[in-house]
């Protein structure tokens, strides 16, 4: 059979399909497939390495040249992932006999701990944004934006893409529960503190005087009708964080969420809990919130316990 260009992107396109039906993937989940799938046979055109008789060592070759690109262990995983899924579907249709990709073994990964804010600097940064706001409501109206956004991912631990998803007519009469569409497509439940409610309806407010309506998504520009960008919301919180003296590096929404989930933690919330909150489909991503609780009483205890007193001495 001659695979051409055409005849690969035909079957990319019938691959992601079926990850569509089966695993209910939207968005930038399918254009990662497709961008990995496409760098993939690329590289295999530029190796003259006939994919349908890959081959174990061709496979650690691959492994080998996106090292080399400076990729990490997770991205690299996620990309072998998609090769062995999509190997899985190559064999399903009948292309190959054996998914040679399944041999290799994930990439040790390195764990690094979640950057998180603590109460107080999450308490000043919503604080600040709405003094900052009353000051000069009409000029400062992205501030207002700002501490409604960190009020409702401080509160629910929501992802930014969800975030961006909800439409005002979801949340315009709410009492305190909202089911969303998670990762996966799949339904959850968050709760919304009676602050962020509030806020809310103080937004919703504001857009519907800008000529929005019901059926528009709650963060749209004010100007059209396009959803703001999560990088226009990194942008306003690195410009929050200046302006409240917040450690840069610290912040960005997906830090909030995760000091959502850590401060839970601290204040005796269990793990099962926190999993469904967050809308994970394991326990095991939840647990790394335990390192962080751990890391922090070994600070306690190195900095306050009377015996570090003596020994200093």
């Amino acid at each position: 059979m001659n695979f051409d260009k055409n005849k690969i992107s035909e079957i990319i396109e019938n691959f992601v399909h079926t990850k569509v039906i089966d695993k209910g993937i939207t968005g930038n989940t399918i254009i990662a497939y497709k961008k990995d799938l496409n760098l993939y046979f690329s590289w295999c055109l530029n190796n003259q390495i006939n994919f349908i008789e890959i081959q174990k060592k061709d496979i650690n070759f691959y492994i080998h040249f996106l090292k080399e690109k400076n990729l990490n262990s997770s991205s690299v995983n996620r990309k072998l992932s998609v090769i062995k899924s999509f190997y899985d579907y190559l064999n399903q249709i009948g292309l190959v006999n054996s998914n040679e990709s399944k041999i290799i073994g994930t990439q040790k990964l390195k764990k690094n701990l979640p950057k998180v804010l603590s109460e107080k600097e999450i308490l000043h940064l919503i604080d600040q944004s709405g003094k900052i706001y009353i000051e000069n409501p009409i000029k400062n109206i992205i501030y207002l934006r700002t501490q409604v956004i960190l009020e409702i991912l401080y509160s629910t631990g929501l992802r930014i893409s969800e975030l961006l998803n909800i439409k005002i007519n979801q949340v315009a009469n709410i009492k305190d529960k909202l089911y969303i569409n998670g990762k996966g497509n799949k339904q959850r439940l968050v709760i919304f503190n009676q602050k962020a409610l509030d806020l809310v309806k103080s937004w919703i407010a504001i857009m519907i005087k800008n000529n929005k309506n019901k059926n528009s998504y709650l963060f749209e520009n004010i100007k059209n009708t396009n959803v703001i960008s999560r990088q226009q919301i990194y942008k306003d919180l690195k410009k929050l964080a200046l302006k409240t003296n917040t450690e840069l590096e610290k912040i960005s929404p997906h830090s909030v969420r995760h000091s959502f989930a850590s401060h839970m933690l601290n204040r005796g919330a269990d793990l099962r809990s926190i999993q469904k909150l967050l809308g994970h489909s394991d326990i095991s991503t939840t647990e790394i919130y335990t390192q962080v609780r751990q890391n922090r009483l070994k600070g306690l205890v190195n900095n306050i316990h009377p015996l570090n007193d003596i020994l200093k001495r």
